[in-house]
């Protein structure tokens, strides 16, 4: 090796370690050795994009020490040591119709693309260190391979015809933001290690994610418009689908959120998103014929809608969702409601043995004296009439069956203050029957 092709290591590379003058330099990463063309000036960035094809053949890669600005192009083995910019509207002369092709590059500054008309955008085997901004911008196609963001990567106002992203990481939030996809929006194996979110998008065809998210994916003010997926090889983070609209059908995972106990869609400190993401998820579990995660989400729908109204001091109202929430979880669990049923009629079942001389029966009292009280006699003088006690608490017991399901018969009569009992029993077994057979028309039928 000459003086005049210095090694540099590649963690050491900056503008200010180029000699002036140098036409070549050898870069060490990762213990290999690989010869670099030094391009430093516009003419000769647009002297490579037009023999790139030599440089490849020779195995030599290209070291941009300078500014890019408004050059459009096919890059390969390509390491840019300055920015990176594309903006339509600060220069006149820019190509109509422009193309960005970056394959196993390597960016330590920003890349910026405002405004322009682009056949395709294609970053592949590439790592960018600093942000991605993309603003105003119409693109037929994007595609990320094996692309590594270091930092922000942000996409906003623009309309793209196809989105296909494969195997990338985003170590840092990445933003979609009043973004039209047109045609296919395709996210698989994406790792994103913070937030991944989508604005006020429209996305037009079809659709399929499949993410490994540690931070917060979040949908809010979206509308899909065709057949979407959107599966998780792992979520350790938070997923949000605020006001977001799936016009077809859906397909969700469901699995993993079910195992986690839908933990990702609970914000503790937002009740109305979290209310919403449930709302959301339920009408996809619906459409899909999932029911029983259908009647699960739900229920947690109304749940953080009471919450929500609790919080805006609405007590009375929340009140009554609550005492609806324990007892039928807002109409989806049949378990719960005939559990409430039966707790109802054995409160009932145990006031009416309380108070026996409020009952009457041929004319009679059922008895003067609580029958809790003749139990307790026969078993202190161990003396047990088998036959009394049958027909005493199950006059009663038959008594609370009528009176629960309100088909009073009138061969046994309340007394005084037993009248209003009787009407609360009567009143809970309207509303319980119904109640049950609201719950089983839900997941039945």
């Amino acid at each position: 090796m000459s003086k005049e092709e210095p090694t540099i290591n590649f963690n050491e590379l900056n503008s200010s370690k180029i000699i002036e003058g140098t036409e070549f330099v050898y870069i060490v990463k990762e213990g290999n050795t690989k010869k670099y063309k030094i391009v430093d000036t516009k003419e000769k960035i647009l002297e490579y994009s037009l023999n790139k094809k030599n440089y490849a053949e020779k195995q030599v890669g290209i070291l941009v020490t300078c500014e890019c600005n408004n050059i459009s192009g096919f890059f390969h083995n390509t390491i840019f040591l300055e920015k990176f910019k594309m903006d339509y509207y600060s220069n006149n002369k820019i190509d109509d119709l422009l193309y960005l092709n970056f394959n196993n590059c390597y960016f330590f500054k920003d890349i910026e693309a405002i405004g322009g008309d682009y056949k395709e955008i294609v970053i592949n085997e590439s790592i960018i260190e600093k942000n991605m901004y993309t603003r105003f911008i119409n693109c037929e196609k994007l595609n990320l391979n094996n692309a590594i963001f270091k930092k922000n990567a942000i996409l906003e106002n623009s309309e793209i015809g196809k989105i296909n992203a494969n195997t990338s990481k985003f170590e840092e939030n990445l933003l979609f933001q009043e973004v039209t996809v047109l045609n296919d929006f395709i996210l698989d194996k994406i790792k994103g290690n913070k937030d991944l979110g989508f604005i006020d998008c429209r996305f037009e065809g079809f659709s399929k994610l499949e993410l490994d998210i540690s931070g917060e994916l979040n949908f809010s003010h979206c509308s899909f418009y065709k057949k979407s997926e959107i599966n998780f090889d792992e979520i350790s983070g938070k997923f949000s689908l605020y006001k977001t609209n799936f016009s077809d059908k859906c397909y969700l995972e469901y699995e993993l959120l079910e195992n986690k106990k839908y933990k990702p869609l609970i914000f503790k400190d937002d009740f109305k998103k979290t209310k919403w993401n449930f709302l959301i998820l339920a009408e996809i579990y619906k459409s899909s014929g999932r029911t029983e995660q259908y009647l699960e989400t739900f229920y947690y729908f109304k749940k953080y809608e009471r919450l929500e109204k609790k919080n805006k001091n609405k007590y009375k109202l929340s009140l009554l969702d609550y005492a609806i929430e324990i007892t039928t979880k807002y109409y989806t669990s049949w378990k719960r409601t005939l559990l409430s049923m039966a707790f109802i009629i054995i409160a009932f079942f145990l006031l009416y043995c309380s108070f026996p001389n409020l009952l009457m029966y041929q004319n009679d009292l059922i008895n003067s004296k609580n029958l809790f009280s003749i139990v307790f006699e026969m078993y202190k003088n161990s003396n047990f009439d088998i036959y009394l006690l049958i027909r005493k608490f199950g006059n009663i017991l038959y008594f609370t069956i009528m009176t629960f399901t309100t088909v009073g018969y009138g061969d046994i009569i309340p007394l005084n203050w037993m009248k209003l009992a009787i009407a609360s029993e009567s009143f809970f077994g309207i509303f319980f029957t119904s109640s049950f057979v609201v719950t089983l028309s839900r997941r039945f039928l």
